[in-house]
């Protein structure tokens, strides 16, 4: 029942491994992915991270539906659970490096609230999407609602949390959860291979983009921070190393200042 770690040249690997129970999280899972995030956001030699599930059966069945039951209906037992998982989102959307979730077989609830917080969704053919909170009775979370409406928009939003009906891949596509969908045995490489890509970029333009995208995303006033983060692009080392490149026809070699 863990939340594991790995790093492979420039990525860095954000694993849900709870295999036995189909990935689905556990309280200390929550509480364990914003460390997991920060550990490899202050590892300067990962420039990308993906995010994926144990094995290759399952993203993540969502929350553990028993430890819900166990809550009942305590108010801070409620309150207590709906901080974590927040918590679990905006760690991923905070992070400075670009987040893939690598999708394969079901993404459910709180699984798809994860993946709603990267910013890229790369998924196989057979991936399925659901939020059954309605089925539940539970109330979903305003944050994780703002996600998925910035994602898909009002009416599509209304059709995923009221209906909670099961979305496969291409429909989840088409409501434009997903950047790409292909066959089972290509997700994970074709993940690496755009997080190693991205690694060849310059790291404060990326931060820049992502602050900048999640700022205009949110409306919450904090554009200004990503502002200060474009202007520092222009007075960086690497937008120097970028232009010399540039006029003696080879790659750019980014240090992240």
């Amino acid at each position: 029942m863990t939340i594991r770690t790995e790093t492979e040249g420039t990525v860095g690997w954000i694993i849900i491994d709870r295999q036995d129970q189909r990935n689905a999280l556990t309280t200390a899972m929550w509480e364990d992915i914003p460390r997991a995030v920060a550990k490899l956001d202050e590892d300067d030699s990962v420039r990308a991270i993906i995010l994926r599930g144990a094995g290759d059966d399952v993203f993540a069945a969502g929350a553990d539906i028993r430890e819900l039951h166990q809550m009942g209906d305590d108010p801070k037992a409620l309150s207590d659970f709906e901080e974590r998982f927040e918590a679990a989102q905006a760690s991923l959307e905070n992070c400075s490096r670009p987040v893939i979730a690598a999708i394969q077989g079901p993404c459910m609830g709180g699984g798809l609230a994860l993946a709603l917080a990267c910013d890229m969704r790369i998924a196989s053919q057979e991936a399925t999407f659901a939020i059954p909170a309605a089925r539940l009775g539970l109330g979903y979370a305003a944050p994780a609602v703002a996600r998925l409406l910035r994602t898909v928009g009002p009416s599509n939003a209304f059709d995923v949390l009221v209906t909670a009906r099961r979305y496969d891949a291409p429909m989840a596509s088409q409501l434009g959860m997903l950047n790409a969908v292909l066959p089972a045995s290509d997700v994970f490489a074709h993940a690496r291979e755009i997080a190693t890509g991205m690694s060849h970029n310059a790291p404060l333009t990326m931060q820049a983009a992502k602050a900048t995208i999640t700022a205009l995303n949110r409306h919450d006033g904090s554009l200004q921070a990503a502002e200060e983060m474009i202007m520092r692009c222009g007075s960086s080392e690497d937008f120097a190393e970028g232009r010399k490149a540039f006029t003696e026809n080879r790659q750019p070699k980014f240090r992240g200042r």
